[in-house]
């Protein structure tokens, strides 16, 4: 038959434009009869319900039935329209006529004649079923002739007459669909699962959807609820590894733009990545080194937390590889607030990174800068010497720790605690002992101490390393009276100066190096080689006795700790009256240091930290100290 050929020509067609709606059932029942059959028409039933017994519509339906019967479908048409002409309100007329011109396909009629018939007839169930059934052929009719728009109107139709059948709907949304209205298709997607929430076809339609509409994480979620619905659903698999192919795409994507060095546009790929596939914690690792390399510590420190919650057992490259982002996060959060002024914040930063690692030197070395600008002097020396036992040949460290030392220096000396001040001093240059004003610090201690063999020779020292040093032409004044820089550097203090110096350069050079039999014989011959020199030079020059004396016999200067305004030294009473040109030219001298031990005071009341520049006094023999904190910590990592 006609409409049967049709149908079978047209079973396996239906597009759907990529998103798989034949997975959606079309028609869940079997088809409807194409013929009435004979008890149904028996007796042919006016529209009001009485028998029609004339015997021109006895004859009209005997012949359109003959007709039917062999298949002459436009010959059955116009007996049945002749006895709709002489009564229009024969019902089943209209159901027949329906039938011939289904079996024509000409479906806008049919469903006009059961419209007709289901009017007149409303309590009859089977016309409306026939007639939705109509209207589906046709609606499928238009969509296949791609007119979308006649195709839903149709469909939409259907749907009103029989809410209870989804198949109405789906061909709804198909058209949708095709019409590329998306937000209505998935207006009516939405509302179908407020209906229906375990149909997993539905869940992976709106999937198709989202991801049609580059909506990553609401087509996952619509994704797992399906598989939850149907683990082995082979559509959801194929959505599923296309979501991961994206994924790896985006992830490479973001690779090639944070090397380019455009970390915001990497940034937005790695999201992508992540809302394709969330369950994969190497993505969340690459977005939480953007994070970091961004400064947007927050949101680094949450991704590589939830990466530790994420990593199963045998990944445990990955966990190492978290665990150190993490931990260089803190520090460049430290760095972050240190430069800010935010101390306390960085010192709360760095504890939380040394509790998962202490073999860091730069941890300590960050910790020890901001222990020193908020004060905590004790707990900088203790991170600085953790630091220096981790690696002692760091230059870094070593140079805090002189800084350090000079400052605890000052502070004794503010407390007249000489002593301590010289152990300090003398710490500062065990840590640089090319630093010349160290040298002349301890010098001044150690006058104040009675130690003038010690204060000559750190005199001695500064002239070898910095002739040029400000405040050491009075110093030397005082300890070497009437002796030029010449002669001071030929004397048996200078000698010995230099070869102390010499030995404290070597022993800062050799620490922490490996000591064998080899090293050690070497350091006894140099010992002994510095004792033949001593004694050689002893031999040939006399000992500065005469300078002595003449030193003993000169008042002291009342000094003034670098540290501090307060707490003059004491100067000994003169023992001889000098005339009073000297004095007045005494007390010249003693107003001109005092101007410049304040220039030192001011100096020293405010050290500088890694953010801060440094003197060109104190720089001289050394490079600068680096701003900011460790360099290897500051430097983000290439991804």
């Amino acid at each position: 038959m006609r409409l049967m050929a049709w149908l079978d020509s047209r079973n396996t067609s239906l597009p759907s434009l990529d998103f798989c709606l034949l997975l959606l059932p079309l028609y869940p029942a079997p088809l409807p009869p194409t013929i009435p059959t004979p008890a149904l028409c028996s007796r042919l039933v006016h529209s009001q319900g009485h028998p029609s017994a004339c015997p021109h519509f006895l004859h009209s339906y005997s012949r359109g039935q003959q007709c039917l019967e062999q298949a002459d479908w436009e010959t059955a048409v116009l007996f049945f329209s002749r006895a709709l002409h002489l009564d229009p309100q024969l019902v089943d007329f209209y159901a027949l006529r329906a039938e011939a011109y289904l079996q024509l396909c000409d479906f806008s009629s049919a469903a006009q004649n059961l419209r007709r018939a289901y009017s007149l007839q409303q309590d009859n169930y089977k016309h409306l079923k026939r007639l939705t059934f109509v209207l589906y052929l046709q609606g499928q009719c238009l969509f296949e002739q791609c007119a979308f728009l006649d195709a839903l109107n149709v469909f939409s139709h259907a749907a009103e007459l029989q809410p209870e059948k989804a198949c109405f709907r789906y061909r709804c949304m198909a058209c949708l669909l095709a019409l590329k209205q998306h937000p209505a298709c998935l207006s009516l997607i939405t509302e179908e699962l407020k209906q229906d929430t375990t149909n997993a076809d539905v869940y992976i339609l709106r999937a198709r959807l989202y991801n049609f509409l580059q909506k990553p994480h609401l087509c996952y979620r619509d994704l797992h609820g399906a598989l939850l619905l149907n683990p082995k659903h082979p559509q959801a698999r194929m959505l599923l590894q296309k979501m991961v192919a994206q994924a790896q795409q985006a992830r490479q994507d973001a690779g090639i733009l944070a090397v380019q060095g455009r970390l915001q546009h990497a940034l937005q790929r790695i999201n992508c990545a992540i809302e394709n596939n969330p369950l994969d914690p190497s993505l969340f690792l690459f977005r939480g080194t953007m994070y970091r390399r961004l400064q947007e510590f927050d949101g680094a420190v949450e991704d590589f937390l939830k990466v530790l919650d994420m990593v199963t057992e045998d990944q445990e490259d990955m966990v190492r590889q978290a665990q150190r982002q993490l931990l260089l996060t803190y520090n460049d959060f430290a760095v972050h607030c240190y430069r800010q002024g935010a101390y306390q914040e960085g010192v709360l930063l760095l504890n939380k990174a040394l509790r998962d690692e202490q073999q860091e030197k730069g941890l300590y070395i960050n910790r020890g800068d901001c222990f020193f600008q908020l004060g905590y002097l004790a707990f900088a020396e203790a991170d600085y010497q953790q630091a220096l036992a981790l690696s002692p040949q760091d230059e870094g460290a070593n140079t805090r720790m002189g800084l350090l030392q000079e400052k605890m220096g000052f502070c004794e000396q503010k407390h007249r605690q000489f002593q301590k001040a010289e152990d300090h001093f003398s710490t500062a240059i065990r840590h640089n002992p090319q630093k010349a004003q160290y040298y002349l610090y301890r010098a001044k201690s150690r006058q104040l101490l009675q130690n003038i063999f010690g204060a000559r020779q750190d005199v001695a020292t500064v002239l070898l390393l910095n002739p040029k040093q400000p405040k050491l032409s009075l110093l030397m004044t005082n300890l070497f009276p009437g002796m030029s820089v010449e002669e001071v550097l030929s004397t048996q203090i200078a000698h010995l100066a230099r070869l102390q110096l010499e030995r404290t350069v070597e022993g800062s050079l050799q620490a922490g190096g490996p000591q064998g039999i080899v090293g050690m014989l070497k350091q006894w011959e140099l010992e002994r080689q510095k004792a033949l020199a001593l004694q050689l030079s002893w031999k040939q020059e006399e000992p500065l006795i005469e300078t002595s004396e003449k030193l003993q016999a000169t008042p002291e200067i009342p000094q003034v700790e670098p540290g501090s305004s307060e707490g003059q030294a004491e100067a000994p009473e003169e023992e001889e009256e000098k005339e009073e040109e000297e004095e007045k030219e005494e007390e010249e001298e003693k107003e001109k240091e005092k101007k410049e031990v304040s220039g030192a005071h001011a100096r020293a009341r405010s050290p500088w930290g890694l953010g801060q520049s440094v003197p060109q006094s104190r720089a001289e023999g050394r490079r600068p100290v680096e701003s900011g904190f460790q360099a290897w910590l500051c430097t983000p990592s290439v991804v």
